[in-house]
């Protein structure tokens, strides 16, 4: 199919595009005004500022862990911690209950490359909206500074208390040293005891330290641990997830017991000792397994898996880094307590001397360390006092952001213009009637010899009635030119005209056709054979008591026996079918034109048709003119055509464009063709001016005359 084709499918039906665009259109309506409910959104934006970290020279590794990130202060805004905050901050009865319907009312998002969160609520009432999204800003300013604030101070209130006992002890341990030496004098202490000393002082240090960091990742592994459970929280509520709830319990005691395990062996193993690859591959399965039950867990909530797993990774590993301090702080006091049992053997006051000296170098380690630790504490405090802020708080929106009506309706007018346009083209394809010339190739195989196009001004008149360069008077002229050319191979001197069915413009494409004919130079006669609905006589207005039907019975020639017998006293000497012919042919306005009604209507028109009288009166009227017309009934309901057809030449089909059915139309031609008569091809009558066979006529023939007509078409004449 060309452009013109679809554009033709479209235009035929357009109606039905047009009504499921009105339908569609008063749907979208009633939806988006009546049903579809009212959403309003408001935002409010906090600001995060995150300062530049500044480390203590004097320890590289004593700094506490960088402030959060941007990512996570957004997920602890959707923490349920921070939905509770918002409930309290909204004064509802119940806060927890409130906190989890909150926790889908919000949307948290961050401006890419920039420290800007988004706090987003949605809901039918829009002074509700921007109060919620307050909420959560403002109680996640307050947590948020809580969580930055709440490690460093725990650490800090122990590195101060641990102060205050260093110091303490310091001072016990100088008091003690001076009355030592008061009471027995100086002792000086060899360089192997003094060493000895100072390897015990350095592991003390260090096991210090080393509980030191522990207590820091106590801390940490407290925040993430509430974080965590806050989450698991939302997941929790899930009756099904209940369920599952102490398999992940277990699976997580599992891994905790095999990493205690795994981080005893590396104290005494390497990583690639065959035990701790073992335990290396039974922690990964389990890990496996944990994150398939998280999995199940978080199936059907708003939380992401990749969030628990990835909170849950990072638990597990502070706690393996705790549970290597707490070897690694129990190794120290085994160190150090042998080293002490080897100093038992000294002389009891180098012993006393060398216990108390130790003693106090250890407290003054210790008291420095501490020291250096509270001031790296407070630096971290300013440092980690991540600056959370609302900069700009929600307003009440004065529009809603749901329905978007305009385009929802500009889309459902979009989509309803597609679906007409692919119901006509459903329905072109489900067609059953012959519309185009296209029709008429596909379906059977004939050739186009002309299409008349449809007026309402000229309908079922002849074209000696109309302009000459009018459309329908061209589309004759071209009908005449293709049916001549055909009947020149084979010649053709009788040619039968018929149709279908009635109401086809058979008798006005007959008349017309052989005007057009006749105003070329071509002799033309009508034979009107019709012998049951004759119409040709009153088209062209002329006596139809003598036609076809008088000769046929043998009426007329035995009246004419009897006139001639009775003037002349004889019989004629030529032929009586010369004389009955000669006398029946009426000429007509046309120069060239003549026209053999069809005469009285017979009571057996097919035995009429099918005596001897019928061939001889087509070898009769063969010598009358250059091409012999011929008119019948309609073919679908009387077999009068078909019998004609046996006995001339060639017939030519005119077929009423959307009025006949594919199937009728194959059936006449089938039986045409069972009489070995050659049909030379088809008259499409009738044509819409939305037909691509119109295009032709209306912008060439003519050039121009006549119009496209929009009103209701009514019936040709047979």
């Amino acid at each position: 199919m060309e452009l013109r084709d679809y554009w033709h499918v479209i235009w035929k039906r357009k109606y039905i595009t047009a009504l499921c665009v009105v339908v569609l259109f008063l749907g979208a309506l009633f939806v988006n005004y009546n049903v579809l409910e009212v959403t309003y959104q408001a935002t409010a934006k906090m600001l995060v500022e995150q300062p530049p970290r500044v480390l203590m020279l004097t320890d590289k590794t004593a700094n506490l862990p960088p402030p959060l990130s941007l990512e996570t202060q957004v997920r602890l805004i959707k923490s349920l911690r921070v939905a509770e905050g918002a409930a309290k901050r909204l004064r509802y009865d119940d806060p927890e209950r409130a906190a989890l319907r909150l926790h889908d009312r919000i949307v948290v998002d961050n401006i890419k490359d920039t420290g800007i969160i988004n706090i987003t609520s949605e809901g039918p009432d829009p002074k509700e909206c921007a109060d919620i999204a307050n909420a959560f800003a403002e109680a996640f300013e307050e947590i948020s500074y809580k969580i930055a604030r709440e490690s460093i101070e725990e650490a800090t209130k122990f590195i101060e208390d641990q102060l205050k006992i260093a110091a303490t002890e310091l001072e016990d341990a100088e008091i003690k040293i001076y009355e030592f030496n008061k009471e027995h004098g100086i002792i000086s202490l060899e360089d192997e005891v003094r060493e000895r000393n100072s390897m015990i002082v350095e592991f003390e240090i260090q096991k210090m330290s080393q509980e030191v960091a522990l207590n820091g990742l106590m801390a940490q592994i407290g925040n993430l641990e509430n974080i965590f459970n806050d989450k698991l929280y939302a997941v929790y509520q899930d009756p099904d997830a209940i369920t599952q709830t102490g398999l992940f319990s277990s699976l997580k005691k599992d891994i905790l017991d095999l990493e205690v395990e795994r981080a005893a062996l590396k104290l005494r193993l390497k990583d690639d000792h065959p035990r701790v690859k073992e335990l290396d591959k039974r922690v990964q399965q389990l890990q496996s397994r944990l994150e398939k039950s998280i999995s199940n867990l978080v199936a059907k909530r708003l939380i992401f898996e990749d969030e628990i797993i990835g909170d849950r990774d990072r638990i597990v590993g502070l706690q393996t880094e705790r549970l290597i301090a707490d070897a690694s702080i129990e190794t120290l006091g085994q160190v150090i307590e042998r080293l002490s049992e080897q100093q038992r053997s000294y002389p009891e006051l180098k012993y006393e001397y060398s216990r108390l000296t130790r003693t106090r170098d250890v407290a003054e380690k210790l008291y420095l360390l501490l020291y250096e630790k509270r001031q790296q504490a407070r630096i971290d405090e300013v440092q980690r006092d991540v600056k959370v802020k609302v900069f700009q708080k929600a307003t009440v929106p004065a529009a809603p952001v749901k329905p978007q009506r305009l385009k929802n309706i500009f889309i459902v007018v979009v989509f309803a213009l597609f679906l007409g346009i692919g119901v006509s083209f459903v329905l072109e394809e489900m067609e059953e009637t012959i519309h185009n010339s296209d029709d008429v190739k596909n379906y059977l195989n004939l050739p186009v010899l002309g299409s008349i196009p449809y007026s309402a001004e000229t309908i079922n008149k002849l074209i000696t009635e109309v302009p000459l360069k009018s459309p329908i008077a061209e589309s004759y002229r071209r009908l005449s030119f293709f049916t001549q050319l055909f009947c020149l191979d084979p010649p053709i001197k009788t040619l039968l005209i018929t149709s279908s069915k009635s109401d086809e413009g058979k008798s006005t494409t007959l008349a017309n056709l052989a005007i057009s004919m006749a105003q070329e130079g071509t002799k033309v006669l009508i034979v009107d054979t019709d012998l049951r609905r004759p119409m040709l006589h009153r088209m062209f207005n002329i006596d139809n008591s003598l036609g076809v039907s008088s000769v046929l019975t043998g009426e007329l020639e035995a009246e004419l026996a009897v006139s001639d017998l009775s003037v002349s006293g004889h019989l004629p000497k030529e032929s009586f079918m010369e004389l009955i012919v000669d006398r029946l042919i009426q000429p007509l306005g046309v120069r060239g034109l003549s026209i053999i009604p069809s005469g009285p209507l017979p009571a057996n028109s097919i035995e009429l048709i099918r005596s001897e009288r019928m061939l001889a009166f087509l070898r009769t009227i063969e010598k009358k003119a250059d091409i012999i017309m011929f008119d019948s009934p309609p073919a679908i309901h009387v077999v009068d055509a078909v019998v004609l057809s046996q006995i001339l030449d060639g017939v030519l089909l005119v077929i009423n464009a959307g009025r006949i059915n594919k199937d009728e139309a194959l059936q006449v031609k089938y039986m045409i063709e069972s009489t070995k008569t050659p049909i030379l091809g088809v008259a499409l009558n009738n044509i819409a001016a939305t037909s691509p066979d119109y295009y032709y006529y209306y912008y060439y023939g003519g050039y121009g005359y006549g119009t496209r007509q929009r009103r209701k078409r009514i019936k040709l004449k047979r």
